[in-house]
Formats: C-alpha cells, structure tokens, sequence
C-alpha cells in the first residue's frame, strides 16, 4: 500500500470515528531525529515507517501502538527494543506491540529492515511471516479495521 491510499483511508476513517484517534500520543518527529534512530539502531528503516514518525509520531494510533522517535517516551523505539531484547538475538525491530507479550516489526538483514510486517511470538521465540506487505497495509487492517 502507498501513501496515497493509506492517506484516503485514514482520513476517511478519521471523519466516521474521529474518538478512535483521541488518545496519547507522541508529537511527529523530525527527519533528524529518524537519522538518528537508524545511526543508534545500526539499521535502515523503511520508507513508510520514516514517513509514518514524520507525520503522526507514535503512541496509539486507532487500536494500535507505534513505537516512536521521542526520547523518554513510553514509546520510545531504541528503548521499547532494548526492553524487548529482540533486534540482536532475532534480527527484529520491534515497532509495535500487541500489549500481550508479542510484537509486530521487520526482520533486518545485513542492517536493512525489510518493509514487510513480521511477527515475533514471545511463547515460542519465532518470527513468523504476516500477510501486510508494509506499514501502511498493518496500520489499515490492524488499527483502523473493527474485528
């Protein structure tokens, strides 16, 4: 999913349930400040996970959590996976978390995160393979869809 679509479907969602998007949440950040994750992280993010922290920041975000680029949040990325322990023994980052143990995020490979969603199931110490192609496809289907 591209931006575009993501934008749509986000606004239009915003306009029917504008409460789903009233709780805390951390500021947009900077692109300096996203240089300066993947510098601490000695990693690259994908595109759309850059353009996310740009343009809403973190926190909650519908019915999901992003981890964000604000330092002392509770949400803080580099901190959220150093809590985890999941970027150095399962080459995950860990960009949100389902608040039951498990997270949503990238595997890396030779410091790239790849842009496809994976799962990392804390019972089992697996990353698992998702079906949403990016960021923007997980935030649709996971944050804005009623189950």
């Amino acid at each position: 999913m591209k931006w575009e679509e993501f934008s749509r479907i986000l606004e239009q969602t915003k306009k029917r349930r504008p409460i789903w998007f009233q709780l805390e949440s951390d500021p947009p950040c900077e692109f300096a400040d996203v240089q300066l994750l993947e510098k601490t992280l000695f990693i690259e993010l994908p595109g759309e996970y850059k353009t996310f922290l740009q343009a809403f920041g973190g926190g909650y975000f519908a019915f999901v959590i992003v981890f964000s680029a604000t330092k002392g949040s509770e949400w803080n990325l580099v901190a959220q996976n150093e809590q985890a322990g999941v970027l150095e023994k399962y080459s995950f980052l860990a960009i949100s978390d389902n608040e039951a143990g498990d997270y949503y995020g990238f595997k890396v490979e030779d410091g790239v995160c790849d842009s496809k969603i994976s799962f990392f199931d804390h019972e089992d110490g697996s990353v698992k393979e998702t079906k949403y192609e990016n960021l923007f496809e997980y935030l649709i289907k996971e944050g804005l869809t009623i189950k």
